[in-house]
């Protein structure tokens, strides 16, 4: 009998530790499955999807002839704007309205015409633009001039500074979350994680922009970054405490599962926020879904701070930085709602049961 009891007990043991062994590597599985599927699937296959593109015509029936023969050559690669003056079509393009706008003939004169593009605010789409435009107007026998009004600098001649510059910002928020929550988990309580990881975000912010900055040369100066690197970091890690409180209840009974917490805010800050920003590849060269997200998510919304401060004179900063706020504040105000009050009141309460009734002398 006993040897029967043992051998059962052995089974449990190891069916135990494959669950444990199993859980330990659901993080890294999920972790992987959502990088290469989400991001594989934004920037695969890059191509204008619906990209803003301003017409500058002479008259309306110029600009309605322009656009439909745009329309009948590209297809749904652009979503056309018809303007009337250049003057405002170069303005739509410094505000990033549109990323480029198209002077035709009618305009410029028989066989001439112009494109404005802003190299700065991402050199794929500037590249796929002039590409299928510049086989519109051979096709046109026009002959067709591009003008950059924002471009590069040197230092940043790919235009992917801003990228790196917010991916190190947002992740170095995640990670100390991850990293506090394992070695002084008594530090996340919402009071004293807050004032610690604000610290560590403003130091993140300096140390970022420092390294991309004046060590390694990819920008130059613009100190006043800092700040917005502060926010992002602070956010990142707002964003990271809440799932990981959220979720902690995972970890009571199964240490690996504690992990697990990180998936979702990861998937929300960088999984899907890398290819939604169009610092690698533009979000109108991607899915419909992630010119969406672009409006929305904190990752694009820091990134295009940092390149309208960078280079475009910090024109529209206003509905960028509310994104980020928006997030910032939501989830400051979340790490503080008592997620487990009504589970804390249930164990502290009295056992009606075990409880000794006083004794009358």
């Amino acid at each position: 009998m006993s040897s029967t009891t043992s051998g059962q007990h052995a089974v449990a043991r190891s069916q135990s530790l494959l669950a444990k062994y199993a859980m330990v590597g659901l993080f890294p599985f999920l972790m992987v499955v959502m990088i290469v599927g989400v991001m594989l699937t934004a920037m695969h296959q890059p191509a204008p999807n619906h990209m803003p593109l301003a017409v500058v015509s002479s008259t309306a029936a110029q600009a309605e002839r322009a656009a439909s023969q745009l329309t009948a050559a590209t297809g749904e690669a652009f979503e056309l704007r018809s303007v009337g003056t250049e003057a405002e079509a170069r303005e739509l393009v410094l505000k990033r309205e549109v990323v480029g706008a198209y002077v035709g003939p009618s305009v410029r004169g028989q066989g001439q015409a112009v494109l404005y593009v802003a190299g700065a605010a991402g050199t794929s789409q500037t590249q796929a633009l002039t590409s299928v435009l510049t086989g519109f107007t051979i096709a046109q026998s026009v002959d067709l001039q591009t003008e950059d009004l924002a471009p590069l600098p040197p230092e940043d001649g790919s235009g992917v500074s801003t990228l790196y510059l917010t991916l190190g910002w947002i992740l170095s928020g995640a990670i100390f979350v991850l990293v506090i929550g394992t070695a002084a988990p008594q530090l996340m309580r919402p009071r004293p994680f807050v004032v610690v990881s604000a610290g560590w975000a403003v130091f993140m912010g300096f140390a970022v922009w420092l390294m991309i900055g004046p060590i390694i040369g990819a920008i130059d100066g613009h100190p006043e970054l800092i700040g917005l690197g502060a926010l992002a970091s602070f956010t990142g890690a707002l964003v990271t405490a809440f799932f990981t409180r959220l979720l902690s209840p995972l970890g009571k009974h199964n240490a690996a599962l504690a992990q697990i917490a990180a998936v979702p805010a990861i998937g929300l800050l960088v999984i899907l926020g890398v290819p939604s920003s169009g610092g690698a590849v533009s979000v109108w060269m991607e899915p419909s879904l992630f010119q969406w997200l672009h409006d929305i998510l904190p990752m694009p919304a820091v990134l295009e701070t940092a390149r309208s401060i960078l280079y475009f004179d910090a024109r529209t900063l206003g509905g960028h930085i509310t994104t980020l706020l928006i997030w910032l504040f939501g989830f400051l105000l979340l790490n503080f709602i008592p997620l487990t009050r009504k589970n804390s009141a249930k164990a502290t309460a009295p056992d009606p049961v075990t409880e000794p009734t006083p004794v009358s002398v």
